[in-house]
């Protein structure tokens, strides 16, 4: 019998989660004598990855691994991957990319907590059909030989689906029906063989990046547009078209008319978008704020994005500062779902003391001084004043349950542990998804501001929801300004209740580092492929 490869006795003996076979040494190994079939042995791993090697096929035994949830197969020799993968129910990251595969199983089918599945790069001519896969956020099926989009990618129970990638492919048509999406943000079907857009595409509610260069289109400007224009005015053309179908259709007979506003209404996108600036400054090794997550809180509330926010003017009118905090108000009533999806807090920059941490305190020993409190207390007494709070308004409204507003407060029940953000001196700044602290409260005076957006969710609504907020914040003028393009000058504000904002507006935002506990990044935001032009010009440093 074979020998245990040393990398596999230290996982068994010491009872690892985790197991990372790659490179030179593995190869000449599997070359020798084939992988070591111990390594389905070790049913404790959710971590698993054999990348860089020989490696041309795997056992059927890879079923055994129940408990994994992270499956890496990257830059291997693969040419086909065994039906038992759909055993394994509890995967949520499948990546085979850069091997040589010709066909995925359709056992594929039944790994129904998958987020994220990686297969660019390989051989396939055809994906078996996604649409059990409920839990997919991430598809990328780039650099293949595919000829048409995998059946049933559009079907309304990939209600999660956030990112397709198919782009180098033979792809020749796009369904009409990709609007039935709903949180379809980033659609790459570049480097293909289409030869028309649907104008349906236009309806898609999130659809922010749409990149279809690289593929012989029919419609001479919609191919110019794609090479000069944001993803926000292609698919106002195409709204424009598919409005022109309908009406057409129903008998209208005003084709010219429509297509001159067809072409004003792109035009004037256009201008707009050449009016705002949103300019990224990159982190800095030595200033930069990091933000460094504790392996105690990712059962709790395990999803944090942060960045900051420069050179704010509140004082533009005597109102500003309410409209920042109703902004925020209305994305946790709307986007935020009430709290239930993630949580805004904002702080001011000149109060923390960087570097921070995200982790989880028992609620007993918890102690923060709660947003327009001034005595400190702990969280688990003021958990047990705001359930009271909520009670006594449910009953003053003769309601069954509490209301919606109050509905966030149940998020962590049953939680032995809280989730906090705490700065250098140990001062907790934020108890997600409970309130901020008013040590770091926004004031008219502040000039910087900290944004964080927390998740139990996912990843993907933290970065939607701070792009919102960002983008909001630009519209509102909060931002520095630049000279208008046509020289004018912008009219000073007279102190009144609102300001109107003629000049051209700029929003800097500095990257904010998140790194889990060993030091490895988790996330940088904003990370070049956010905030990709679709409202507003970006410049990155």
């Amino acid at each position: 019998m074979a020998s245990t490869w040393e990398e596999v006795e230290v996982a068994r003996d010491e009872s690892r989660h985790e197991l990372v076979l790659s490179g030179a040494d593995i190869s000449k190994k599997i070359e020798r004598k084939g992988l070591d079939e111990n390594i389905f042995r070790l049913v404790a791993l959710n971590f698993l990855e054999i990348s860089k090697t020989s490696l041309s096929s795997l056992s059927p035994r890879l079923s055994n691994l129940a408990s994994l949830t992270n499956l890496v197969l990257h830059r291997n020799k693969l040419t086909t991957l065994p039906d038992s993968i759909g055993k394994l129910s509890k995967l949520k990251l499948l990546d085979v990319s850069c091997n040589e595969l010709t066909r995925l199983p359709p056992t594929i089918a039944g790994l129904q907590k998958l987020q994220t599945l990686n297969i660019n790069v390989n051989h396939l001519t055809e994906i078996p059909d996604i649409s059990s896969l409920i839990q997919l956020h991430i598809l990328d099926m780039s650099h293949n030989q595919l000829v048409k989009l995998p059946d049933g990618i559009t079907s309304s129970s990939l209600e999660l689906l956030a990112q397709i990638l198919a782009n180098s492919n033979q792809i020749v048509e796009i369904p009409p029906n990709m609007s039935e999406l709903p949180s379809l943000r980033t659609f790459d079907i570049s480097d293909n063989k289409l030869t028309a857009v649907p104008p349906e595409i236009s309806e898609c509610p999130k659809l922010k990046e749409f990149r279809y260069g690289g593929n012989k289109l029919k419609d001479r400007k919609l191919a110019r547009m794609i090479e000069q224009c944001s993803t926000k005015a292609i698919l106002d053309y195409l709204h424009a078209i598919l409005e022109k179908e309908r009406k057409s259709a129903g008998g209208s007979g005003k084709g010219k008319e429509k297509k001159k506003k067809k072409k004003g209404r792109a035009d004037d996108v256009m201008d707009d978008l050449s009016k705002n600036l949103m300019k990224i400054l990159h982190f800095g090794e030595e200033k930069g704020v990091r933000v460094t997550v504790a392996d105690n809180v990712l059962d709790v509330r395990q999803y944090i994005v942060c960045c900051v926010v420069r050179h704010l003017d509140f004082s533009k009118s005597n109102n500003m500062l309410k409209r920042f905090f109703n902004l925020q108000t209305k994305l946790h009533d709307t986007t935020c779902k009430k709290r239930q999806l993630a949580t805004i807090a904002t702080h001011d920059m000149k109060a923390i003391n960087s570097p921070l941490k995200y982790e989880a305190r028992m609620p007993s020993v918890m102690k923060l001084y709660p947003l327009g409190k001034m005595r400190e207390i702990t969280a688990d007494k003021l958990m047990r004043e705001l359930r009271k709070e909520a009670d006594e308004i449910r009953k003053e409204k003769k309601r069954n349950t509490v209301s919606g507003i109050h509905q966030y407060l149940e998020l962590l029940q049953g939680h032995q542990f809280y989730p906090c953000l705490v700065d250098s001196k140990d001062v907790i700044i934020s108890f997600p998804p409970i309130t901020n602290c008013e040590a770091t409260k926004v004031t008219r005076e502040t000039t910087d501001i900290l944004v964080e957006v927390t998740s139990s969710k996912n990843l993907d609504a933290c970065k939607s929801i701070v792009e919102e907020l960002l983008e909001s914040l630009l519209e509102m003028g909060l931002g520095s300004e630049k000279p208008c393009q046509s020289g004018s000058q912008e009219e000073e504000a007279t102190g009144g209740d609102s300001v109107t904002v003629s000049g051209n507006q700029v929003l800097i935002v500095e990257q904010v580092k998140v790194l889990d506990s060993s030091g490895s990044l988790r996330v940088v935001f904003p990370s070049r492929v956010d905030l990709q032009s679709e409202l507003y010009r970006v410049e990155r440093d």
